[in-house]
């Protein structure tokens, strides 16, 4: 959680006391269409894969897709050393017990969805074991609680939208390219949204993208929503936190190969070999696998220089506001194991995060976006718990008075990613994307930013095991 300053802490504080498989591949084949994957794909192939005695590597970043770049090189034969600046691993995943509990909730990537298949047989292969956690969602609106189907759409905008779900697989490469340049809103409303829909549309679809739906690209989000899971991916989460996923990668990579607390300054290419410094501190390899988030990437210089597109990529790729707030509660109130809640409160979305943890207290998790996000972020913990609980009031009474904790994270104030995870407005997903994800000479690029959806471990580990194999091929 931050402090008042701007400096983002992680806090559990006590105030007062000591599916059915969606088609993951359709994005990827637009792109390919497009020249991009293509181009890319050639690029690495005449100027990485071509040094068949490269067999050592430095991955800038401890996160999943860094990790698991790592893990598979080094499954491969190559040597490797992870740098983070952090002074810890697993980038935005990041699990928290409470003090005195063993109550788990996460501050960072939360879900793991039916179509996550990496997360999936890694889970297998570190025998991490998979809890069912979905919900289903009440609303809370101007005060007035519905419980799930209850609440829904209009009869117009059920039908649009299931119309639109129907026509997504025949979508040509100009209508995808045409919805990309609309917002999504505007695009719901042009299809036969009535302005009480599209309000409650926003409620709901900006807890995924972090920002209002007038922020993000039509086209990326109906992708996620017609290639998704029934649940929108929102199926599971690992028994013990999802920090233990980032644990078990770093076990087989080796803490030795591992460097916390390095922060990256440069990246120099010269002859073949690969230099990064880290201030007086330098690291060479054969290659070199870039997961940094933008915010970060944008702080490295590059020698030689970035493509004038790809930085003036980098340059305009935002980030989501989104603060994480674990509230602690005596008694778990909302009864139902698979709570959650919509709401047009400061915090959009509740929802029940120690389903499946035995115990009479629990956590709700908040997610705040935007710019309700930033008035969060501003507030002390004892504050901060107090909004959130009483924004709770109308659902049950008892909610400010059972509220014992609280544990927050504004990954906006967060000084490496700036953000939650990458958003793409509009004209960006196939303006942007498919430019930050070409090789940089012997530099490969990986991250959630370039994966098929934002936010997600999976995108995290399949960009960088792509990379990873990009290297060993």
């Amino acid at each position: 959680m931050p402090s008042e300053g701007g400096t983002p802490n992680i806090t559990d504080s006590a105030p007062g006391i000591a599916n059915g498989t969606p088609n993951k591949t359709s994005r990827r084949e637009f792109l390919t269409a497009l020249g991009a994957t293509a181009a890319s794909v050639a690029l690495t192939s005449r100027q990485v894969l071509s040094q068949k005695k490269a067999k050592s590597c430095i991955i800038i970043g401890a996160g999943l897709a860094g990790l698991s770049a790592a893990y598979k090189l080094k499954t491969a034969g190559w040597e490797v050393t992870v740098l983070d600046g952090r002074d810890r691993i697993g980038g935005r995943v990041f699990s928290h017990t409470f003090k005195d509990t063993n109550l788990i909730c996460e501050l960072g990537a939360e879900w793991v969805g039916e179509s996550h298949e990496r997360v999936h047989a890694l889970c297998g292969e570190f025998k991490i074991s998979l809890q069912k956690h979905q919900f289903e969602d009440s609303l809370m609106q101007a005060g007035k609680v519905l419980p799930p189907k209850a609440w829904g759409f209009s009869e117009p905008a059920k039908k649009a939208w299931a119309d639109m779900i129907a026509q997504y697989p025949k979508l040509t490469a100009r209508q995808k390219t045409e919805l990309d340049n609309l917002d999504w809103w505007t695009h719901l409303e042009n299809i036969g949204y009535s302005r009480d829909d599209l309000i409650i549309r926003d409620l709901m679809d900006s807890t995924d993208f972090g920002e209002s739906i007038r922020n993000v690209s039509a086209f990326a989000a109906l992708a996620e929503y017609a290639e998704s899971s029934p649940h929108n991916e929102m199926d599971y989460k690992m028994t013990g936190g999802n920090s233990r996923l980032a644990q078990e990668l770093a076990a087989r990579v080796g803490a030795e190969n591992i460097k916390l607390g390095k922060r990256v300054s440069e990246v120099i290419q010269r002859k073949g070999v690969v230099t990064i410094k880290c201030g007086e501190e330098s690291f060479s390899g054969d290659g070199c696998i870039c997961t940094a988030p933008i915010p970060s990437l944008r702080k490295i210089k590059f020698d030689p220089p970035l493509p004038a597109a790809q930085a003036a990529a980098a340059e305009k790729l935002g980030y989501s506001r989104i603060i994480k707030n674990g509230v602690l509660f005596d008694e778990r109130f909302w009864k139902a194991d698979n709570f959650s809640m919509v709401t047009d409160t400061t915090s959009h979305y509740y929802f029940h995060s120690t389903q499946n943890q035995p115990g009479k207290q629990g956590i709700l998790t908040a997610y705040a976006i935007g710019d309700k996000a930033d008035v969060l972020a501003s507030q002390g913990d004892e504050r901060r718990q107090v909004i959130v609980a009483r924004d709770l009031i109308d659902y049950s009474w008892a909610a400010p008075n059972l509220a014992r904790g609280i544990a927050s994270y504004a990954w906006q104030r967060d000084e490496f990613t700036q953000g939650a995870y990458a958003i793409y407005g509009p004209g960006e997903w196939f303006g942007l994307r498919p430019i930050l994800a070409k090789p940089h000479l012997k530099v490969l690029f990986a991250g959630e930013h370039i994966a098929d959806w934002q936010g997600f471990m999976e995108g995290a580990i399949e960009t960088g095991e792509a990379a990873a194999a990009n290297l060993i091929r």
